[in-house]
């Protein structure tokens, strides 16, 4: 065997390498994570916003409560002014009088304003319950589905360690300057820079050489570094 033929293994395992890498970035557990992941975030957006409705009626609610509460706060006192004796003019009684129906009455709106309002907040609450039972459910597909990857993940690193370790073998056998003229070639080229000679064929471009150009290839030692007329990838004869 060659050092050509020891470059030819180097390509066929590099290129076994390169479709594991291919198989680890397309892995459908990545795809499967990445949906699991889209659940979520749509979930938890969907639970701020609900959460936001919610905050915001109950906000209304309180406000409501506090206004009636104030209301009723003014309407005792004056009720207070009414029998406590300080008041004795006709006139001044009916004026609290009035005064004391007309805040009991806006004491009753905001009192059923703020009913009505928590009343609107009961099936938001259980709308954002089941919300945050789908955030739960769409947190454990997480990490369901990134153990599923890391598991898969392992599985493709060993086996393109193992691939690595052979590759590292394979080296040894190929001169560091056809290796290098190798690399530069595999870089610019796809992947492959190195190809067997089957014939008039070039396996790496798929062309057939010229007549006198496949003369001179062939008439090269066998350890010379030729390379594709058509393609410029190193010819394994």
């Amino acid at each position: 065997m060659t050092s050509l033929d020891d470059l030819l293994t180097v390509q066929d395992l590099d290129t076994k390498v390169d479709q594991l890498r291919h198989r680890r970035e397309t892995l459908p557990e990545r795809a499967q994570l990445a949906d699991a992941q889209a659940a979520l975030a749509a979930a938890e957006g969907r639970h701020e916003e609900c959460h936001g409705r919610l905050r915001a009626l109950r906000s209304a609610q309180k406000e409501a409560e506090d206004h009636a509460s104030l209301l009723e706060d003014k309407a005792t006192a004056v009720q207070g002014s009414l029998y406590d004796g300080s008041v004795t003019a006709h006139k001044e009684l009916e004026a609290l009088q009035a005064e004391h129906a007309m805040l009991k009455e806006h004491q009753a709106e905001y009192e059923d304003r703020a009913l009505e309002l928590m009343e609107q907040a009961e099936p938001v609450e259980e709308e954002l319950a089941g919300i945050a039972a789908e955030v739960e459910a769409a947190k454990a597909e997480v990490e369901r589905a990134s153990a599923a990857l890391a598991v898969a993940e392992a599985e493709l690193d060993a086996q393109i360690d193992e691939v690595l370790a052979q590759r590292a073998a394979a080296v040894e056998g190929v001169p560091d300057d056809v290796l290098r003229a190798y690399e530069g070639l595999r870089t610019k080229l796809g992947g492959v820079g190195a190809a067997r000679l089957e014939g008039a064929r070039c396996e790496g471009c798929h062309l057939t050489i010229p007549s006198a150009q496949l003369e001179e290839v062939r008439k090269a030692p066998p350890d010379a570094v030729v390379n594709c007329p058509e393609c410029m990838r190193i010819l394994v004869r």
